[in-house]
């Protein structure tokens, strides 16, 4: 009997033996999985949460060669309310309300980032806006002819508003912060983000990069602000610039500015400014 029982163990302990490496490849293929299916996991809600941040129009870089990520949103999705398609018809202002933003503009305050409202343009607009504004300079040589294909290694957005209290719409303080880079030429652009239009402009370009060109002050100011109307009065002492316009109430005026930073052992840089202000 005794010796039965020890058969029994031993045979036992050998299938123990035998069944311990499977029992280790099963565990091992289960870990396996599990970090493989974590794995997969994660990736899936990365890129859900990556795909609900873009959707959003907020704040967005990125270089030549990457995905678009400016699609606009489908009705029900995140920003879908506020994209209104393609299409952006901004709102007229007048003077008299430019004046009141304007002066917000340059009391300055704490600037907070935020997504559209309805009524402002989305991120891919308020960018198409600002490459249609470049191409216009471009075609009449008032910065480099190359970006008029709008081929930026470069942009960089964001949507921004003031905290601040206004007896107005507060919808009407947000602009757009766009910046081009090509090369060595930068275009920063300044859009209202509720009528669609182009408020502040810097331009900085090597002078190597400079176009020269028989524009006059006066007609670069038309072309970068078509807006502010024939009627406008010329001042040259309003302001510390070279040439500025008083539109026709004499609350707003547009002022452009060039020149030059000097970089030591490189090629002067050529800033030329455009932005509107108050009177």
């Amino acid at each position: 009997m005794q010796r039965g029982t020890k058969l029994s163990k031993m045979i036992l302990g050998m299938n123990m033996k035998k069944s311990k490496p499977y029992a280790l490849i099963v565990l091992f293929l289960l870990s396996f999985g599990v970090v493989i299916g974590g794995w997969f996991l994660t990736e899936a809600l990365l890129l859900q949460k990556q795909e609900e941040f873009l959707a959003r129009t907020g704040r967005i870089a990125w270089q030549t060669g990457m995905p678009s990520a400016l699609q606009p949103a489908q009705p029900g999705e995140p920003g879908g309310d506020l994209a209104e398609g393609i299409f952006f018809e901004g709102q007229h202002l007048s003077e008299e309300r430019m004046a009141e933003v304007l002066a917000v503009w340059e009391n300055g305050g704490n600037e907070l980032p935020h997504e559209p409202q309805k009524g402002q343009m989305n991120m891919e607009q308020a960018i198409e806006t600002g490459k249609e504004w470049i191409a216009v300079m471009a075609e009449c040589g008032i910065v480099p002819e190359g970006l008029a294909e709008c081929d930026f290694d470069k942009v960089a957005a964001r949507l921004c508003t003031l905290d601040t209290q206004v007896d107005f719409d507060d919808s009407l303080l947000s602009w757009w912060l766009i910046q081009y880079t090509e090369k060595d030429v930068v275009v920063s652009l300044t859009v209202h983000a509720s009528t669609g239009e182009v408020w502040k402009a810097s331009l900085s370009m090597k002078e190597s990069d400079r176009v020269s060109n028989e524009y006059r002050y006066k007609e670069m100011l038309g072309t970068a602000f078509p807006f502010i109307g024939r009627e406008s009065i010329e001042s040259a002492d309003l302001i510390k610039s070279d040439f500025c316009e008083i539109m026709p109430k004499g609350l707003v005026y547009a002022a452009v500015k060039e020149y030059q930073i000097a970089v030591k052992n490189q090629d002067p840089v050529v800033v030329i400014d455009f932005w509107l202000g108050t009177v």
